[in-house]
């Protein structure tokens, strides 16, 4: 079942069983799921270049199965740490045998050489991730520092070597360190490798057979990482929680284990859903439903809903650089197409205290006639109007990914205008409403395009190093401005230097080399206004293309000129709260357009310079 000479760490691979589990199945129909927004789900998640599978089990039947990229019910994936769920499993039976208790220190079975001067530590503080030790998982090189003692380089070692910064139990430090700790407890209290016990008490009694595990150089199977799991087996496992821990009759985990394990110890906060951790298991909540989660590196899902008696599975390969990983967000795909499906059952359609509740607002430059027309989501941006004034262009992740999309200046009619896992933001109109540019990519990589209105004829424009985002088009329609950067980043809209291209993505050269952010080119076409992010604060600045010269206008941030080049919208906190204000175009007679508790932002002129539409998030929402 594994080869205890594998590295501990190997790249990712994919395993074939020969002889993949059996399921019932039945139609969607059946067991009161709507086959179409399944479909839905799964062409959405079809556009990721990565996704292995996508299942869903209703009711004890597969109803749902679909394999993407190559993939099929055959492959066994690295599930990475959806499988510190399983060793959360694992644990509660060793308990209920015996072997182990939660608040045992790890002293009374670890070899004193590992364990160094943390044998206080209990089961309790490995199951909920609380040692208080100095340990960061996203700085963790798993490949990596072993310390060096008699013998082979001891992965729990490094672990246990960690300082400490906090008392067990305190606060809260994901670190699959920690299940490899908890791994040896278990093996060394059982007197049998993990993978032994595991097979005996839980795997072989539901049909499992792991297909790869990989062990530490002290020869402990791998608590946390490293397992290798078909799509239906993780789905198996899932239908073994869902049933309080009965498999054809047979008790295989406690059911008071699993209620324990699935009861929030953490409260993580807004992340940005609202996040919970038990023993080893991420917990949700979506439209009223409880979401009991097994999660794992690159995309590896697990989603047990109980009070719908359904269990969703999402897997992923691992076998690309991490940069070029196209994992499938689960709980959009849940939220959004999955719960939806379900037609027996009621929709609770609540709002998490997490969520951004945003309305689309339109009003006059003069601040009078307020009126919101539509209310949005947190990711719906509005971005740039078509020159007639009659649709607006925006991106919204909608859909599941971050997509562009044209709408009536009413907030009716969307038109759906790209399909591709890529998130594509920010499009921009062309001045003669033939064309939309746009960024497409991840924040630290992405491009600039430019396709038809309708969505047709896509074309790259950049492929720079770094990241090109923010088109600005000049008013004749043969330029286009934008901001190109190269630093690191994980936000969109970074700043960068001011560049300008040939609409046809041509003759790219540099108009302003200072921190650039949100630039957009005056109706004259003489000017650029910008916020500059190089002081501390957002600054409105405006280049000055004829001379070269940068005027400084103020604070504040997302300027942009009304169509008659004559004053500015902008955002700011100058009132104490996120507002719009105009401003003349020298930067005097700044005025204020909205009040009141909201946080305003991301405002556009309409072309007939009447109306100002932006997005307004509620208190507390964001």
């Amino acid at each position: 079942m594994a080869d205890p000479e594998h590295p501990f760490y190997a790249e990712s691979v994919t395993y074939v069983d020969p002889s993949p589990i059996a399921w019932e199945t039945a139609a969607p129909g059946e067991v009161g799921l709507d086959a179409a927004r399944l479909e839905g789900a799964a062409a959405e998640a079809s556009l990721s270049g990565t996704i292995a599978s996508l299942l869903v089990i209703r009711h004890g039947k597969l109803v749902f199965e679909r394999y993407f990229n190559g993939s099929d019910v055959s492959h066994a994936n690295n599930v990475h740490s959806l499988s510190k769920s399983i060793l959360s499993a694992v644990t509660g039976i060793a308990i209920s045998e015996g072997l182990i208790e939660l608040d045992m220190p790890i002293a009374a079975v670890l070899p004193a050489d590992l364990i160094g001067t943390n044998g206080e530590l209990t089961v309790r503080n490995l199951l909920t991730m609380s040692a208080g030790l100095e340990l960061r998982e996203h700085e963790f090189d798993y490949e990596w520092e072993y310390s060096e003692g008699e013998g082979e380089p001891s992965f729990i070692r490094a672990v246990l070597e960690r300082p400490r910064i906090t008392y067990p139990g305190e606060e809260f430090a994901y670190s699959t360190g920690l299940t490899q700790v908890l791994a040896a407890v278990i093996a060394e209290s059982a007197e049998e490798s993990l993978c032994d016990y595991a097979s005996k008490r839980l795997f072989a009694p539901m049909g499992i057979d792991v297909d790869h595990w990989l062990v530490d150089p002290n020869g402990y199977y791998a608590g946390g990482h490293s397992m290798f799991l078909t799509a239906r087996e993780v789905a198996r496992f899932g239908q073994l929680v869902l049933r309080r821990g009965v498999w054809e009759g047979r008790l295989l985990v406690p059911a008071e284990w699993l209620a324990e394990s699935l009861d929030v110890v953490w409260d993580l906060g807004c992340r940005p859903e609202r996040v919970r951790y038990g023993y080893l298991w991420w917990l949700y909540e979506l439209d009223g439903y409880q979401v009991w989660t097994a999660g794992g590196y690159g995309g590896q899902e697990l989603h047990i809903v109980p009070d719908l008696d359904l269990v969703l599975v999402l897997t992923h390969s691992t076998q690309r650089d991490e940069a070029d990983l196209e994992v499938v967000p689960s709980l959009d795909l849940l939220q959004r197409y999955v719960i939806p499906a379900v037609t027996d059952a009621p929709h609770q359609n609540e709002t998490s205290e997490c969520s951004r509740r945003a309305h689309i607002v339109e009003v006059s430059p003069d601040g009078s006639g307020r009126s919101v027309i539509l209310d949005a989501t947190s990711g719906m941006a509005p971005w740039s109007w078509s020159p007639d004034g009659t649709r607006i262009a925006l991106h919204s992740n909608r859909d599941l990914n971050d997509e562009i999309y044209t709408m009536a200046a009413d907030g009716s009619d969307f038109r759906r205008l790209t399909r591709e896992f890529a998130p594509d933001t920010m499009p921009a109109w062309s001045p003669d409403g033939t064309t939309i540019a746009f960024a497409r990519g991840d924040p630290a990589r992405s491009d600039l395009y430019r396709m038809d209105a309708d969505g047709s004829d896509t074309v790259r424009l950049t492929d720079l190093e770094g990241y090109e985002h923010s088109p600005t088009w000049s008013p004749e329609g043969k330029s286009i401005a934008f901001v190109w950067g190269g630093s690191e980043t994980s936000v969109f809209g970074a700043s960068g230097a001011l560049w300008v291209i040939g609409a046809d993505g041509s003759d790219p050269r540099l108009l302003l080399d200072q921190p650039v952010g949100a630039p957009s080119w005056s109706p004259s076409g003489r000017s650029i206004p910008f916020e500059s992010r190089d002081e501390g604060m957002s600054r409105i600045k405006v280049l000055d293309l004829e001379n070269g010269m940068v005027t400084d206008l103020g604070p504040g941030s997302l300027p942009r000129w009304s169509p008659d080049d004559a004053r500015l919208v902008f955002v700011s906190d100058r009132s104490g709260n996120l507002d719009l204000f105009v401003m003349d175009a020298d930067g005097s007679n700044v005025q204020q357009l909205t009040t009141g508790p909201e946080r305003d932002t991301l405002p556009s002129w309409s072309p007939d310079g009447e109306t100002i539409l932006y997005v307004s998030f509620e208190v507390g929402s964001e």
